[in-house]
């Protein structure tokens, strides 16, 4: 069964959601919400160019210009997903390409723009459909990325191998369409702070992922402007202990609507990261 507002999957095996005992009423609900997630595992270590990492350096032909932000000073690796190492398991996904995210080091909310987070003037999503394999004719020497003075700071503390594994989880609490799916066991627990905890804390939609459903420590930003189309997240980098961390443990976001990413147009991918 799909739900016409989320496109979710309804998984009937229960042994798929593990549900606080209070809220096996609402199975049904909360099952109908439930879509497929590929959960990422950081290992730090030193990875080839073509390999899924986070920081480090990219994998980038010599032909192409390197993306940099409007003062000319060069944007760092976030990540980097190598899709012949990804699951098949999301729909709409490239089966083969390395797509890349880029922020702006040098700058204080990391190449966020508040009032557009579509523009991609301090961050930079690329997508190589087609990957050379012969290093000769790609960047070799990363020197010109090396931290200088004036750059305040990089969420992830060391470069870090990437591993998959697939699952499925329910709609997160803070996603904006929660307090509508939601509303009716929100309603029944609104006066029992201990049961409003518990299922907060079973709705996180927390951790390192692509698919499935973000996590913010602030609000969801597609609740307000042109952003309700950008469904599908590309990409959820949370704060891990001392190797990622965004300001005070926050975490950042990247967001595509269905067609964009059936399309391989990332051009319009939504930005946003936040933290308490």
């Amino acid at each position: 069964m799909i739900n016409p507002q989320l496109g979710g999957i309804c998984m009937s095996a229960k042994t798929l959601l593990e549900l606080p005992e209070e809220f096996e009423l609402y199975r049904p609900i909360i099952e109908e919400t439930m879509k497929p997630v590929v959960f990422i595992d950081a290992d730090a270590r030193k990875t080839t160019l073509f390999q899924s990492k986070f920081a480090g350096d990219p994998y980038f032909p010599l032909s192409m210009d390197y993306p940099k932000n409007a003062s000319g000073k060069p944007l760092k690796l976030l990540a980097q997903i190598n899709f012949v190492e990804f699951p098949k398991h999301l729909s709409n996904f490239p089966e083969e390409g390395i797509l890349q995210f880029y922020i702006d080091g040098y700058d204080d909310v990391l190449g966020m723009d508040f009032d557009n987070g579509q523009n991609q003037e301090g961050f930079r999503v690329i997508f190589h459909d087609t990957v050379i394999h012969d290093e000769a004719q790609l960047i070799q020497d990363f020197s010109f990325l090396e931290k200088e003075d004036e750059e305040i700071y990089f969420p992830v503390e060391r470069e870090m191998a990437l591993s998959f594994k697939t699952g499925f989880e329910p709609l997160s609490i803070d996603d904006f369409r929660a307090n509508e799916i939601y509303s009716n066991i929100l309603t029944s627990i609104e006066d029992n702070e201990t049961l409003e905890d518990a299922f907060y804390d079973a709705m996180t939609g927390d951790g390192l992922k692509i698919g499935g459903y973000p996590f913010f420590t602030q609000e969801d930003p597609r609740a307000y402007g042109d952003y309700t189309d950008s469904t599908i997240l590309l990409l959820q980098v949370d704060s891990v202990g001392d190797d990622i961390l965004w300001g005070d443990c926050g975490v950042g976001n990247f967001f595509i609507t269905e067609e964009e990413l059936k399309n391989k147009d990332f051009s319009n991918v939504l930005y946003n990261w936040d933290c308490h």
